[in-house]
């Protein structure tokens, strides 16, 4: 019986010493989430806590996130040298950038304390946070309107032909010749359309195309417009392919190009503004098409005739682009034309492939000379062209003429020699048979 006693003397007395080790031990750490879910672009507060049963020394490990567009973390680094600290915890604040989960994990932590001055590994510990994406809440759509109607259209002093209404978009008017500007007044039917090209407008001798834009709110564009003619004192006429051109005789209505003079040159029985080039003898007349656009054209004195100018100043050489002489276009080169300035020019391409170097023929307004010219497209430079290649390219094509021509010759003389032999071969066979035969 005693010995039953001791046997349970001794397992309370074991079972009390484990549960002291146990209780001096106890040490771990935790991972906690400021919210359990959040929305994208929202912050989230990570706290990791580590704690002891007894008072703790240091504590080493990390802290790390990752997920939803989140990178990063914090170390779990700690020296309390009071003696008095049991718990200590660690915040991470982040954000999230995208929707998914992050998850944010404790790793390699361990601690010293008082029980122990060895380091006890605490494992580790991890939470998730789910991000969702932000609710949208969709705004009634407005319904925009499509009024791009006019409420009232006028020219201050003159009358519009026919009268105005809403649903007519062009007019005409006549004003006298000295009249160098108009006002015109458009008034919108809807508040929300937008107008454009009313108020204090420049007009010149001929006609003048005034186009008035009205833009309602959804985009729909309406343009109304009013033809100006401007009464010209003995107008000079001219026609170009048929097509009919007023001379444009005051100062003012377009820009001279650089390199020339105002002069006046005879038509007809009429002297006519006009400039000049004093290095190329060339002269520019402006001329107003029945549409009423003007440009200048390169008159031709001695011949009475017109051609549209194209002189352009491109990286600093100022070029009239003429037409191209047959003789100088290289055999590997086809035509194509280009925008420049926005206007059309033709020039000359390599056979092959989209190349941005287009060959064109001018004369430079500067020194008189003309000549080939490269124009590239994507730079928006020129440079001249090597005339010698073109000279090459010439002495070429006639030596292939040239080679083509001898192997034709060759060619026939072999066929025919080759002939007569066969037929003297033929006849020689023939005069042999006939003797066989009479003997």
């Amino acid at each position: 019986m005693r010995y039953i006693k001791n046997i349970k003397y001794l397992f309370l007395t074991f079972i009390c010493f484990v549960t002291f080790i146990s209780s001096v031990n106890a040490a771990g750490v935790s991972v906690k989430s400021s919210s359990s879910s959040i929305t994208k672009g929202s912050t989230v507060t990570i706290t990791a806590t580590v704690s002891s049963s007894s008072p703790i020394v240091s504590i080493e490990g990390n802290l790390s996130c990752s997920g939803a567009g989140v990178s990063g973390g914090t170390s779990l680094t700690f020296d309390d040298p009071s003696n008095s600290v049991y718990s200590k915890s660690f915040t991470h604040t982040v954000k999230a950038t995208s929707s998914g989960t992050i998850t944010c994990t404790v790793s390699g932590a361990r601690i010293t304390d008082m029980s122990s001055d060895d380091w006890q590994s605490l494992g580790g510990s991890s939470v998730s946070v789910t991000v969702k994406e932000p609710t949208v809440i969709q705004k009634p759509t407005k319904e925009y309107s499509s009024n791009n109607n006019l409420k009232a259209l006028e020219m201050e002093g003159y009358d519009l032909s026919p009268t105005f209404s809403k649903d007519t978009k062009e007019y005409n008017v006549e004003v006298p010749n000295d009249t160098e500007k108009v006002i015109i007044t458009a008034t919108k039917e809807d508040s929300g359309a937008s107008v454009s090209g009313a108020g204090e407008v420049k007009v010149t001798e001929g006609l003048n195309k005034i186009e008035i834009k009205v833009t309602a709110e959804n985009g729909n564009e309406k343009v109304y417009v009013i033809n100006v003619t401007v009464k010209e004192l003995d107008p000079i006429e001219v026609t170009i392919d048929k097509k009919k051109f007023t001379v444009i005789r005051k100062e003012g209505v377009l820009e001279p190009p650089e390199n020339y003079e105002k002069s006046s040159v005879k038509i007809g029985n009429d002297d006519v503004l006009c400039y000049k080039n004093n290095v190329t003898k060339r002269i520019l007349i402006g001329l107003k098409d029945q549409q009423g656009n003007a440009r200048y054209y390169l008159y031709d004195e001695k011949n009475n005739k017109y051609s549209l100018y194209h002189g352009y100043k491109i990286g600093g050489i100022y070029l009239n682009i003429l037409e191209m002489p047959k003789d100088m276009i290289p055999s590997d080169y086809v035509k194509k034309s280009f925008e420049y300035n926005g206007n059309k020019i033709d020039g000359y391409v390599l056979k092959n492939g989209n190349s941005n170097f287009y060959l064109i023929y001018a004369e430079n307004e500067i020194t008189g000379k003309k000549g080939l010219y490269i124009y590239d497209k994507l730079e928006n430079t020129v440079q001249r062209f090597n005339d010698d290649l073109v000279d090459i390219y010439k002495k070429k094509a006639d030596n292939y003429f040239l080679y083509f021509l001898i192997s034709i010759i060759v060619l026939a003389i072999t066929i025919i020699t080759f002939s007569i032999i066969l037929i003297r071969k033929k006849n020689g066979n023939t005069r042999i048979s006939h003797k066989k035969r009479l003997n």
